[in-house]
């Protein structure tokens, strides 16, 4: 069978290229006589004569053979396009290598054309319609996608504002798609499609409830439908699976009663239906009952089979357990997987993730049998189990770290927990059966089912399980009912043992007093920690909560923090979120203290004022609970390191930022403010002995940035702090300190020059170390000289045996290759036992692979800057680096030739000369930090939201070097070859004709008439041809266009809180592997773009082909969620992003300091002033640095909005810079 599937293909092309007509007939009738009968509406996806799974073997069979028909026309039309462009522009040899790599080197392309065009002949008269309903039929539904987008592409084409014209859509065409999309499990592309629509159908009104979990809304709307179709099958079917998605079982089976009494010819599928909720409510005998009007004959609905199929496989494995009958359970669980196999087959020669629902399946069973072999030859009605039974225990404990290698999502997890609650419930476990539905409950939650989540609670308070209250309040506060939330812990905590909760954390919850009472002291033994334990989550939650919505005082928030921390000494948490609360605390104290200042001396006191001013007069100085707030985020901090990425950055800033304002005060005459700069440092230098030295090595950036900081006493300790990680971690450190020891800057560089020195003496590496220290310092100077080496007068390339021999003398080297694996670190396990965890090891000796050898010549590439592009290899053991330098591609040649010098094993980097790479490096650790918020953001997690980065390192302030991003290729290279196959574009005329309609019409028309009635029309849209060519494999094709939109989305919104310009085609790259939008160049930061000669108007790139990469919804749904996404999460977290930003302003820039001269101590930087303040206008919703007039600020719905109108205006489209190339 697999041979003839493999070779099928290859026949059947032999067959339409070099056959006849009527054979070719022939062929097309065979396909579409398998299509139709899949596509017809009662097949149940099964050809005539032939059993459902193997029909879908036949089915896919013929995908596959379309699919390597359709690739075979591309390649060769492609091949012979590019052949025929390269004739034309004269490149006769490189015309000559591309025949010769074609499908058929020796073949005529007149004759190729010929075959290609039977070829294509055959692939058009299959209706793409037919195509997709047939898909749709086998669940192969990312394929149905695909062709039924293709259909309604030609027909109505796509939403695209930003081109000539925009599609409009027939609503039945909607509708199909709204059903693909609801089984692809993609709720943010189904909403996109209710846009579309002029109006919503009943049906689809369905799915969008479906898709978002309103059960009880889906079950209003099939109320509704039963009033108009009283007697339709398909709606009472609904009606029972909305109640069975809704947990309410029981009503299910009276429901499932009734139809039988009232409709009983379709006796068969309501006891389908009803066996579902049989065997999670327990109910033997119904399950019994249905299992028997199941196998009768009857009528039979055809959606209802589908969902129930297996669960009457499980009911009837289930029953023969319950007898005793080994024979039977054995052939029930056989004749189970037999039925799976033939559609995991066919499923698995299409994508895993159609498969995977067979593998959830499958999975059951196993836990099925595994049952099964427990009892030996008793039923589980007879025999129980308790935890303390090795066997079971063992059962239980590989059930649990399989469920966690399941996707946490419901519909594969909702089966396997069902099965635990019987097992469980048999055996009387009921806290166990309780904890199965508070999984269930969170599940719900997660996916916003809200209805069903709050029923699997109810079952959980119901079976006796622990915490309840933590999950029901989560929910309540899901749904914004924050008072709801709050009021459910309150009501726990006042019903805890008030010894543990504490006297003063129950005067604060109930405000009766805010005396602080001495806490009793703590219990010792385990159950007594669990407890504790568990309350102090309830009361941290609480507290919290409590803290967003300032429902109380200062006094009490802190005394329930501070009870946090005596339940929980060694938590982490405890201390991050009290020094959150307290940080917020001083920061609003300070304000109004400064402000208070300001006003004094201008206005002439009124009562109130005075009222107010003694008010302010009695209130303690911001800066006295300074310590307190430092001193909390320092023990959160020594206890762990998952608040590292907020936490640390804060405290530095904190730190810094004092000691500013010390050295500004005058310190000598206030001794408070003394007496508190000494806590403050103390506890700096604490931190300095007491954390381990990775954390350290993560601000890094932000220490080096502070090494000339007006106050000494925190120069000196910084500059410690950077020899104490010099010292442990030198391979890494060096390379982030390259950038400062070569300064312009005489003061920065000394002070880089002083730390490298010490941190030589006392290197723990001995000799080694100081010769690590002597080869980086050379080789740093040599990559200098290689970035700005010019070569000779039009050469291509450097000879680096000659002209640079003493690095060649260098090799090998011992120091490390600077990728980003290597840079990043890798936070450990963190063991609360761990005796030293400065220790702990953080990046391993095989990951980190050196530098061996260097080639004997490099090209330069032809730009502006004259950039060299190294190539670094390893060598086979993976360990030792090899460098070499190897002819690659021109940035104005052709991006293809790159890919034959670059193999798995290399790294390819950049020398850039004549460039501030220190805003590439600090943008590279703004978007490091930006996917820790997403991989933390539920919203974000749930659809694995990130940004693609890579490292960036500056040499000196005005060159370095990039890593090679591999896979990708920039959005002008391939629109362009896009384009040239489709016959739009030629390399020799169509630029400069272009540009004389651009000189043309200056002056003469407005330029956003020029663009839409003159440029878009030779450019439709074609983007998303890319993605057909490039992911044949219809799955691979959905994965990617989904990773498009998330990526160009958070990207979108990254780039225009940060002010990034110069987005043009080269700067925006896209993989080949798996989709994904990388963006680099980051030289046109902080609003540079809106001060060029020619504005770049637009807040980021979301051009008519850009947008058509997104599908024919356009920006519309997933492309817009992920931005709404992306922007809550940027304003959420504005305080932390910002303390990654504010390195700017005392690392000040290149291009800043040439007006604006530094001296040997910081000053304030009025150009990253500017540009710090933009960026938290922006954060607070306000529209700044756009073409349109700023705006108040707006809801991150309305700011999303806003942006995308003025990214997709051709008013502004029409004003960018002709080569920003505004119509690609």
């Amino acid at each position: 069978m697999q041979t003839a599937i493999y070779l099928l293909p290859y026949l059947v092309l032999n067959a339409v290229c070099h056959g006849t007509q009527e054979a070719r007939h022939g062929i097309t009738e065979e396909i579409l006589s398998v299509l139709d009968a899949a596509a017809s509406e009662n097949s149940g996806a099964a050809v005539h004569g032939i059993s459902s799974g193997q029909s879908e073997v036949c089915i896919q069979a013929v995908f596959t053979l379309l699919d390597n028909l359709g690739q075979w026309a591309d390649d060769v039309e492609q091949e012979i396009t590019l052949s025929q462009s390269f004739q034309t522009s004269g490149s006769r040899k490189q015309a000559s290598k591309l025949k010769d790599q074609g499908p058929d080197p020796l073949a005529d392309p007149d004759q190729l054309l010929v075959q290609c065009k039977y070829v294509s002949e055959l692939l058009a008269a299959i209706p793409k319609v037919t195509l997709a309903k047939a898909s749709f039929r086998c669940h192969a539904y990312a394929r149905s996608l695909m062709y039924f987008e293709s259909h309604v592409r030609g027909k109505s084409g796509s939403f695209n504002p930003a081109a000539e014209r925009s599609g409009i859509f027939e609503d039945e065409d909607v509708s199909f798609l709204m059903e693909i999309y609801s089984c692809l499990d993609e709720p943010d592309g189904l909403s996109g499609l209710a846009c579309l629509r002029k109006s919503l159908s009943l049906q689809d009104q369905l799915l969008i409830n479906k898709k978002a979990g309103n059960w009880a809304e889906v079950l209003t709307s099939c109320e509704q439908a039963l009033q108009m179709e009283p007697t339709s099958v398909q709606r009472h079917s609904d009606v029972l699976n909305c109640l069975l998605n809704m947990c309410h079982l029981q009503a299910m089976v009276t429901h499932v009663d009734g139809l039988i009494s009232r409709i009983p010819q379709y006796k068969k599928t309501w006891c389908m239906q009803g066996v579902q909720a049989a065997w999670r409510l327990g109910r033997w005998d119904l399950m019994n009952e249905y299992l028997n009007g199941a196998v009768e004959e009857g009528l039979l609905c055809s959606s209802s089979e589908s969902n129930a199929s297996f669960d009457m496989d499980v009911a009837k494995i289930l029953q023969a357990m319950m007898r005793k009958d080994q024979f039977s359970v054995a052939e029930e669980l056989a004749l189970s997987k037999q039925a799976l196999i033939a559609s995991l087959a066919a499923a698995g020669m299409d994508s895993y993730i159609r498969a995977y629902p067979f593998v959830v399946k499958l999975h059951m069973l196993r836990e099925l049998e595994d049952f099964h072999i427990l009892l030996v030859d008793n039923s589980f009605l007879e025999k129980s189990f308790h935890l303390g039974d090795p066997g079971f225990s063992k059962v239980i404990e590989n059930w649990e770290n399989r469920l966690r290698f399941t996707q946490p999502s419901l519909w594969a997890r909702e089966p396997l927990l069902a099965f635990r609650r019987l097992v469980f419930g048999a055996s009387g476990l009921g806290s166990q059966v309780g904890n199965c539905w508070l999984q269930y409950a969170k599940l719900c939650r997660l996916a916003s089912h809200y209805e069903t989540a709050n029923r699997a609670i109810l079952e959980a308070q119901a079976s006796g399980a622990p915490n309840v209250h933590i999950e029901k309040a989560k929910l309540l506060w899901s749904t914004r009912r924050s008072d709801g939330a709050i009021a459910e812990l309150q009501q726990s905590l006042l019903n805890m043992p008030v010894e543990v909760v504490g006297s003063a954390a129950i005067s604060s919850i109930t405000s009766l007093s805010l005396v602080p009472l001495n806490p009793p002291p703590l219990l010792c033994d385990t159950q007594a920690l669990n407890e504790n334990r568990d309350i102090a989550k309830t009361l941290l939650l609480y507290s919290r909560w409590i803290h967003y919505t300032g429902q109380k005082q200062k006094e009490d928030v802190i005394s329930l923090y501070s009870r946090v921390r005596e339940l929980q000494p060694k938590w982490e948490k405890g201390f991050f979120y009290m020094a959150k609360y307290c940080d917020e605390v001083l920061a609003d104290a300070r304000r109004r203290q400064e402000e208070s200042s300001e006003l004094s001396p201008r206005i002439i006191p009124s009562t109130s004022a005075i009222v107010a001013s003694t008010n302010l007069n009695t209130e303690k100085r911001w800066w006295s609970s300074l310590p307190d707030v430092l001193l909390f985020y320092a023990k959160g901090l020594h206890r762990g390191h998952k608040i590292l990425f907020q936490a640390l950055p804060r405290l530095l800033t904190l730190w810094f930022d004092f000691g500013s304002f010390y050295q500004r005060s005058g310190s000598s005459s206030n001794k408070e403010l003394k007496n508190v700069h000494g806590k403050v440092m103390s506890i700096m230098r604490g931190c300095l002995k007491d954390l381990p030295t990775y954390q350290w090595l993560t601000v890094l950036p932000q220490l080096v940035s502070r090494i000339c900081h007006q106050n000494e006493e925190i120069v000196r300790l910084v500059k410690h702090i950077i020899t104490s990680v010099l010292r442990q971690y030198p391979q890494q450190a060096l390379w982030i300190m390259a950038a400062v020891s070569k300064s312009t800057v005489p003061s920065r560089r000394e002070a880089a020059a002083e730390i490298i020195q010490a941190a030589r003496k006392g290197s723990s590496q001995g000799n080694g170390g100081n010769n690590l220290f002597v080869q980086f310092a050379s080789l740093i100077d040599h990559l200098i000289r290689l970035c700005f080496h010019t070569g000779q007068p039009k050469s291509r390339t450097i000879n680096i045996s000659t002209e640079f021999s003493a690095l060649k003398r260098m090799m090998p080297l011992g120091i490390i290759m600077p990728i980003q694996q290597s840079l990043t670190v890798c936070l450990p396990t963190y063991d609360m036992n761990l005796t030293d965890a400065l220790t702990s090891d953080i990046f391993s000796a095989t990951d980190l692979p050196s530098i061996s050898g260097i080639a004997d010549e490099a090209e330069i590439l032809s730009s502006l800057q004259r950039p060299k592009k190294t190539v670094l290899m390893v060598n086979q053991d993976g360990i030792i680096l090899v460098i070499f330098v190897t002819k690659v591609k021109l940035f104005f040649g052709v991006f293809r030739l790159f890919f034959w010098v670059v193999m798995a094993s290399n790294w390819p980097f950049l020398c850039k000369p004549k460039d501030d790479l220190r805003k590439d490096a600090r943008m590279m650790e703004f978007t490091a930090m930006i996917n820790r918020l997403l991989s933390k953001y539920p919203e974000s997690r749930r659809r694995k939201l990130y940004i693609r980065t890579f490292a960036v390192i500056p040499l000196t302030e005005d060159c370095g070097m990039v890593e090679w991003v591999p896979h990708t290729r920039g959005l002008r290279h391939i629109l362009q070859d896009i384009y040239i196959n489709c016959g739009k574009f030629d390399r020799q005329k169509t630029n400069p004709q272009i540009k004389r309609i651009y000189d043309h019409c200056q002056g003469k028309m407005p330029e956003e008439e020029m663009l839409k009635n003159k440029i878009l029309p030779m450019f439709p849209p074609v983007f998303h041809k890319w993605f057909l060519n490039t992911f044949s494999e219809p799955a691979a094709w959905f994965r990617a266009r989904v990773a498009y939109a998330h990526t160009t989305a958070v990207w979108s919104m990254v780039g225009h809180i940060v002010g990034l310009g110069d987005r043009h085609g080269e700067n925006i790259l896209f993989d080949s592997t798996t989709g994904d939008c990388v963006h680099v160049d980051f030289s046109c930061l902080f609003d540079k773009g809106l001060q060029l000669e020619k504005p770049e108007l637009v807040p980021f790139r979301l051009t008519q082909n850009m947008i058509d990469g997104l599908g024919i919804t356009g920006y519309e749904g997933i492309f817009l969620r992920v931005c709404e996404i992306t922007l809550s999460l940027l304003r959420t977290h504005r305080e932390t992003l910002m303390s990654v930003l504010e390195t700017f302003i005392h690392d000040p820039l290149v291009e800043w300091t040439k007006s604006h001269k530094s001296s040997g101590v910081e000053v304030q930087n009025p150009h990253a002033q500017r540009a710090i303040s933009n960026i938290e206008a922006r954060l607070q919703g306000v529209v700044v640095g756009v073409g349109a007039a700023p705006s108040l600020p707006l809801a991150v719905e309305g700011q999303a909005r806003r942006l995308i109108a003025e990214a997709v205006s051709h008013k502004n489209l029409g004003k960018m810079y002709v080569w920003w190339m505004p119509w690609f």
